[in-house]
């Protein structure tokens, strides 16, 4: 074959790829067509819902889906928990020492699954393409915040039932929890609001790998750590300061929510 016929050849398939990925217009009419239905079906409604009435109307399309993978997580976390403690006897010092070396790491993984839990419903909307009938029907900013406040809450709960499984089965202390359990939990919910307005349409990769790659540096430098212990009465030797290092995180938090609601103040202002 010529060197003209391959290029031509060539710029014809160039051709018919670009053709394949143009938008289809019937997607786009019939997406237009949902999100002025959705306009006009929510204009009655509309800035007369108060906050908590909102917050409990999405209770019905957020809140079940969430509950429902949350329990699941949380049957998987216990039953991990389980089958870990019954290697052996809190009275016997190596298996205090195989606890030493194995709780922090399975309570920081716990702590970041029991954050990420909320990650695949925040871009829900993107991925199905549904983003401009749902912004049609309801402000972004408070759609975006009833969801925070629905799925932070419902992963504090779950947090706090891992820790209360963690303290039954192992009898770990608050200062334990506190270092490998919070301190994960509110560091994973920190890496998500920092990557919430910054990975449009690309949240849930971006963010599952962030936390899966600090999760696998935690886990690659406790197993060097955890070697320099002596005895199994070093098992809080690194947990001192962690309900500092909690409250570091939490105002760290506290202060991105207030950082993306000024953003939105400023996106909405029109002055």
């Amino acid at each position: 074959m010529k060197r003209s016929q391959v290029n031509e050849k060539l710029r014809c398939l160039a051709q018919q790829e670009k053709e394949a990925i143009r938008p289809d217009e019937r997607h786009r009419a019939m997406t237009a067509a949902l999100a002025q239905n959705a306009y006009k079906a929510a204009a009655p409604r509309r800035n007369k819902m108060r906050f908590p009435a909102f917050v409990l109307r999405q209770v019905r399309y957020t809140g079940k889906p969430i509950w429902i993978w949350q329990i699941l997580l949380f049957l998987l976390i216990v039953s991990a928990f389980e089958r870990t403690g019954d290697r052996g006897s809190l009275t016997d010092p190596y298996f205090l020492m195989f606890l030493y070396r194995r709780i922090p790491v399975l309570l920081c993984g716990a702590g970041i699954l029991s954050a990420w839990s909320c990650v695949p419903f925040f871009d829900r909307a993107v991925r199905w393409k549904m983003a401009e009938v749902e912004a049609a029907g309801c402000q972004p900013s408070r759609l975006k915040a009833a969801r925070l406040l629905i799925a932070g809450s419902s992963a504090l709960i779950m947090e706090l039932a891992v820790a209360a499984a963690a303290g039954t089965l192992w009898q770990v202390n608050l200062e334990a929890l506190a270092a490998w359990l919070f301190l994960p939990f509110l560091l994973a919910w920190n890496c998500m609001l920092f990557l919430l307005d910054r990975t449009k349409g690309r949240f849930t990769p971006w963010c599952s790998a962030g936390l899966a790659a600090g999760f696998a540096v935690f886990a690659l430098v406790w197993r060097y750590v955890s070697r320099e212990a002596g005895s199994p009465g070093d098992f809080l030797a690194f947990a001192d300061g962690g309900w500092f290092l909690c409250g570091a995180a939490l105002l760290l938090w506290a202060f991105q929510i207030w950082k993306q609601g000024r953003k939105e103040m400023e996106r909405w202002s029109y002055v």
